[in-house]
C-alpha cells in the first residue's frame, strides 16, 4: 500500500514582533470581523514555495535540493512593513502584510528553488511569487463583506527580518487549525 501524501510547503521564518503586529491589526476589520480566519500566531511566516501533496519518500530529496540551494544564497535582510489585501478592498480574501528590502536576494532564491523542484518533478505555479505575509483569510459565502479600510490605512513600525535560513515544513489541517512540522532546515551561506 502506497505511502498517505502530505501537504508540504517551503518557508522563511521571522521575528516574533510580526505576532505583535498582525495582533494588534486584528481589531481594524469592521462589519463582520468573525468573518476573518486569523492565521495562529505561531504559524505565521513567509512562504517561498507551496508544494503540496508529496509523498513522504521525497521529503529526503526535496531536503537534499534545499540544502545545495541554500549554500548558494547568502543571508539576506528583509523589511516588513505596510499592510494589504488580495485581491480587492470590495472583496478581500487575504489579508496581509508587506516585505521590503533585499528582495532581489529573495526573488533570486525563490526563482533558484523553483528551478531545482521543477526537475525534482514538481511543475512551477505559473504566477509570479508576490512576497507577503498572509495574517488572515476572509471566509465566504458571508452576508456582509467584512470592512477592510482600517485594516488598509493601518500604520505599524517597520520590523527588520534576517532571512538566514530556507525550512521545509508539513502542513496537517486538524479540526482545531492548521499544524505546521519542521522537516528540514537548511542554512543560507553566511554574508
Amino acid at each position: 500500500m502506497p505511502d498517505k501524501l502530505i501537504r508540504t510547503f517551503i518557508a522563511v521564518n521571522l521575528p516574533e514582533e510580526i505576532q505583535k503586529v498582525a495582533r494588534d491589526l486584528k481589531p481594524t476589520v469592521g462589519e463582520n470581523p468573525s468573518a476573518v480566519k486569523w492565521v495562529p500566531e505561531e504559524n505565521i511566516h513567509l512562504t517561498l514555495r507551496f508544494i503540496g501533496p508529496t509523498a513522504p519518500g521525497e521529503v529526503e530529496k526535496i531536503n537534499r535540493l534545499l540544502r545545495d540551494t541554500a549554500r548558494r544564497h547568502a543571508d539576506f535582510s528583509l523589511t516588513i512593513s505596510d499592510v494589504g489585501c488580495f485581491p480587492k478592498k470590495e472583496r478581500p480574501r487575504v489579508l496581509w502584510l508587506g516585505v521590503g528590502g533585499e528582495v532581489e536576494a529573495l526573488a533570486r532564491l525563490v526563482e533558484d528553488i523553483n528551478s531545482e523542484m521543477e526537475q525534482l518533478g514538481y511543475p512551477n505555479d505559473d504566477r509570479n511569487y508576490a512576497p507577503h505575509v498572509t495574517i488572515g483569510r476572509v471566509r465566504y459565502p458571508q452576508k456582509v463583506t467584512p470592512d477592510v479600510t482600517d485594516f488598509l490605512s493601518a500604520d505599524y513600525t517597520p520590523i527588520q527580518a534576517a532571512i538566514t535560513k530556507v525550512h521545509l515544513y508539513r502542513s496537517e489541517t486538524l479540526p482545531s487549525g492548521a499544524v505546521y512540522s519542521l522537516l528540514g532546515t537548511h542554512q543560507l551561506a553566511p554574508k
